[in-house]
Parts: C-alpha cells; structure tokens; sequence
C-alpha cells in the first residue's frame, strides 16, 4: 500500500513537472542560434528565426569570409510538439534544407535531417 501511494506521488510529481500540454505556435516563435563544427571551414554560425505566420528564416555564416547564406521559407508544428522547418536560398527554387526538430522551451534538438549537410551527430540551436 505504502509503495502504491508513493508511486501516485510521484506519477502525479512527474505529471506536473513536464506540464503534458503541447507547445503552441505562440510558444515556438523566436530566435534560435548554435555555433556548429565546419568541414571545410572552422565553422558555422547558424542563426534560425521562427516568425509569425509560420514563415522562417536561417542564416548560415560558414565564417570563411563570404558572409552568410540566408534560406527563407515556412514552419510548422505538430500535434507532438515536433518543429519541421522547409527552406529555400533566396525562398524559391528547390528546398536547400529540410529538418525536423524536438522543441523544448530554451531549445530545438534536430531529430531528422540531411546527415551529409549537417553531419551525424545532430545539432541542437538554443533560444536566444
């Protein structure tokens, strides 16, 4: 009996500590930015916006002197909380990056993309 009570409180601890209520738009709206390893380059700076009306935009500074790559393009959210980010250089033509990211509230993880462009390991961009 003593245990099934404490398993109840801490069932009901972890239920109120995570807050089961998936993010909202109004939740996921923001700036996000990671310094990540380069390949060629000794890195890149990647800043991601998430605007209003679902539109976004990624700036990719390769630090090699050049400036930075901006792809324009859309948002969306999952009923799972799930981010998934479609873009574009210039915002047309074919789609230069598509990723799907876990959001958390200081932070979205990658979970599916392009390992070639992005490398193995996954990235993770914090909120600014």
């Amino acid at each position: 009996m003593r245990a099934a009570v404490m398993l109840s409180c801490l069932t009901l601890v972890g239920v109120l500590a995570c807050g089961d209520r998936p993010p909202t738009p109004e939740d996921v709206v923001g700036t996000y930015r990671a310094d990540l390893p380069g390949t060629v380059t000794p890195g890149r700076a990647v800043a991601l916006e998430l605007r209003d009306g679902n539109t976004a935009e990624m700036a990719i500074d390769y630090q090699d002197g050049i400036g930075p790559i901006v792809e324009t393009g859309t948002w969306s959210l999952s009923p799972q909380g799930e981010v998934r980010v479609v873009l574009a250089v210039g915002g047309f033509g074919p789609v230069t990056s598509d990723v799907t990211f876990r959001w958390a509230k200081s932070a979205l993880t990658a979970i599916a993309f392009d390992t070639v462009r992005w490398g193995g390991r996954g990235f993770t961009l914090a909120r600014e």
